[in-house]
């Protein structure tokens, strides 16, 4: 269902609560870029109906928990991906000391 519902926005509640790094896994996306650093992550892309060549972000967090987030399909690299979703430049990700 969470990727099936007529209704995009059931779609998307069922996605977050199911999690997209388990949809992720299950649709085996392909790598686009992978980071040395677990915490700056891997940029993936997958066809979702209604979306094709989708990206995402997966990181792991400080307490090991990996997960997914949904980036813009122009990002080209998992450093660009983690520091968009802060909304910092790339030079700057690195230097952050604590990510919440």
């Amino acid at each position: 269902i969470a990727l099936t519902d007529s209704s995009v926005e059931r779609r998307r509640a069922a996605a977050e609560m199911i999690g997209w790094n388990t949809i992720l896994t299950a649709l085996k996306p392909r790598v686009i870029e992978e980071d040395a650093d677990p915490t700056i992550g891997t940029l993936l892309e997958v066809d979702l109906p209604d979306a094709p060549k989708s990206r995402f972000l997966r990181v792991t967090c400080g307490t090991g928990r990996q997960f997914a987030l949904p980036v813009p399909r122009e990002m080209k690299t998992a450093l660009e991906a983690n520091s968009w979703t802060y909304d910092v430049p790339q030079i700057d990700i690195k230097k952050l000391e604590a990510r919440t």
